[in-house]
């Protein structure tokens, strides 16, 4: 919706902007980072076990579905983000006629996707090799979530996982474009930058808290990502705009957030 994320994942690394769309599948591991201050994104997580009654051998198949500057504006994906929007605005359904919208909003958003993106067969030796490479890469992705203000190194990660360290650095470039030590760096920014939000704490003590050697390693790495020090991007944030739950670590816009409604109220009028 605003701003720009960065999302890795199937051996590739994509910067989405304002109005980009795409879709992860199920088995795929993944990982996103805000590239610019208030990024706002829709996100919809559908159980594939919704699929299992239309689809058969439904864990061999896959959408390929991802815009880029001059697709995104095409039918099938206005389509996507105005069905996107009538969901997220009749979420908190109240009436039947809300309901229905909702709903109705739901199936149309799944024909979208299904018509012009429809699923692709995936061989059932790459599926065994993939399921067995992605229930390790979420296994490491744990341990890094819970250890990454630590010292974390692919030993720890070989150490976890029972693989040679060499086996891991290249599952982590295989199956999410970037290697081991760029993920980490990817999570620690990830809880520095809510924290330069959440926080009174100093731009030093974010820096340690989270992983990073000392300042100087955080200023560095933070202005390659974002093109600003953490400073400057501390002073551009508006916590006024988004509520924080800690509990996920993520941060979440109220549904009555008047900049967000206008915009998904324009996507349902370009449908």
């Amino acid at each position: 919706i605003n701003g720009e994320v960065e999302v890795c994942t199937d051996k590739v690394s994509k910067d989405l902007k304002a109005d980009d769309v795409i879709l992860i599948n199920s088995n795929k591991g993944h990982a996103t980072l805000a590239k610019k201050p208030n990024s706002i994104a829709m996100v919809l997580h559908i159980d594939p076990g919704f699929f299992k009654n239309h689809y058969e051998k439904l864990e061999y198949l896959y959408f390929d579905c991802c815009s880029n500057n001059e697709t995104k504006y095409a039918i099938e994906f206005r389509l996507i983000r105005a069905y996107l929007s009538e969901m997220i605005l009749n979420c908190n359904a109240q009436t039947l006629e809300q309901k229905l919208l909702f709903e109705s909003a739901f199936y149309a958003l799944l024909h979208t996707i299904v018509s012009y993106y429809p699923p692709k067969e995936i061989l059932s030796t790459t599926l065994m090799h993939s399921n067995k490479r992605i229930k390790t890469i979420e296994k490491m992705i744990k341990y890094i979530d819970k250890n990454y203000m630590k010292t974390i190194t692919l030993n720890d990660l070989a150490e976890v996982s029972h693989y040679n360290r060499n086996y891991i650095s290249q599952l982590f470039k295989t199956n999410l474009a970037i290697n081991f030590y760029d993920y980490l760096t990817r999570i620690r920014l990830r809880e520095a930058t809510l924290e330069l939000g959440r926080s009174d704490k100093n731009i030093s003590e974010i820096a340690l808290t989270n992983g990073f050697s000392d300042i100087k390693a955080f200023n560095k790495i933070f202005k390659a990502s974002f093109e600003k020090t953490p400073t400057e991007y501390r002073k551009q944030l508006n916590d006024d705009i988004t509520k924080n739950d800690i509990s996920f670590k993520k941060e979440f816009l109220p549904f009555n957030d008047e900049n967000v409604n206008k915009k998904l109220m324009q996507y349902i009028a370009r449908k």
